[in-house]
């Protein structure tokens, strides 16, 4: 097993790093052209979405300082203007009066309902960049876990959602790949040194999502995908085949020549070669589908 390098990294930093994250592998297995044309050529401009995210992350986490105008004012006048430069470029966060209500709900929400897993922040390793090499595969790997708490044996990641319900939660899992986000992570840890971070086991055994609702009361609930959960496996499976997929890329590329070297030849092969198959397919559909057709053209 390849020993884990512990990095202190800025976002910046590590988004420009070379190694593959998570995301990536989960873009991967989606369609492997997509993912190397993100990779190579994406716009990765900052969303709203994203940015009420990084500010949800570090108010919670308090690795940076959120800050914002008094409520009624705006950006209109130049001193105001003048406020969110001089913030912005002591690193600090600007969100609007509003988010910052939100934010404010989010984290009283958790003192004041767990009080217990909120300390765990104060006392663990937030944001921590971790980055080691594959065994198999000789790809550098990539991670940034939200929160390793001291002394507990599972990993912390927080998550905001429109709902936080359980039933909504497993849908997210499958569509968004937590499961994969959770046996990455729990490896990345793993491959650090015995010592780091003060936790109960080399491999954490489970990872932890806090999800927050983003609108009104803000309410949360905390899920759990452990590594005795049925799901687990399948995730390492998906891991392991993107790593090999992106591994046999690369070396198509390298034995071809012209594509460079390392992860990016891997990924401007699949540029040049990739993507859906483009033979014709008819399309199949099952009984439940056949229903639900049924109904939509209200045939009795």
């Amino acid at each position: 097993m390849s020993q884990a390098e512990i990095i202190d990294a800025t976002d910046e930093e590590y988004f420009a790093m070379d190694a593959l994250d998570q995301s990536q592998l989960k873009a991967f297995l989606k369609n492997p052209k997509e993912w190397a044309y993100d990779r190579l050529l994406g716009d990765h401009t900052q969303t709203d979405a994203m940015r009420f995210g990084t500010a949800f992350h570090a108010y919670l986490l308090d690795t940076s300082d959120v800050v914002c105008l008094d409520e009624g004012q705006t950006f209109q006048s130049k001193a105001n203007k003048e406020w969110r430069e001089e913030q912005e470029a002591m690193g600090n966060i600007v969100v609007s009066y509003k988010d910052m209500q939100l934010l404010k709900r989010m984290k009283q929400n958790i003192i004041d309902s767990r009080p217990d897993m909120y300390d765990l922040i104060g006392k663990g390793t937030c944001e921590q960049c971790i980055v080691w090499t594959d065994d198999n595969t000789g790809l550098e790997l990539k991670a940034k876990p939200d929160l390793i708490p001291t002394g507990v044996d599972y990993l912390v990641d927080l998550k905001t959602a429109s709902s936080a319900s359980a039933q909504d939660f497993h849908k997210h899992v499958i569509d968004y790949g937590y499961h994969i986000q959770a046996s990455f992570y729990r490896q990345a840890v793993a491959n650090c040194p015995r010592a780091a971070f003060k936790r109960t086991k080399r491999k954490p055994v489970a990872m932890q999502f806090w999800v927050f609702e983003k609108t009104g009361a803000c309410d949360w609930q905390p899920f759990s995908i452990s590594a005795d959960n049925p799901i687990t496996r399948i995730a390492g499976m998906s891991i392991n085949a993107a790593l090999h997929g992106i591994a046999e890329l690369r070396d198509k590329a390298e034995a071809d020549g012209g594509y460079g070297t390392g992860i990016d030849a891997a990924a401007k092969y699949a540029l040049s070669n990739g993507g859906y198959d483009k033979t014709m397919k008819e399309v199949e559909f099952t009984a439940w589908d056949m229903t639900d057709a049924q109904n939509f053209a209200m045939i009795d």
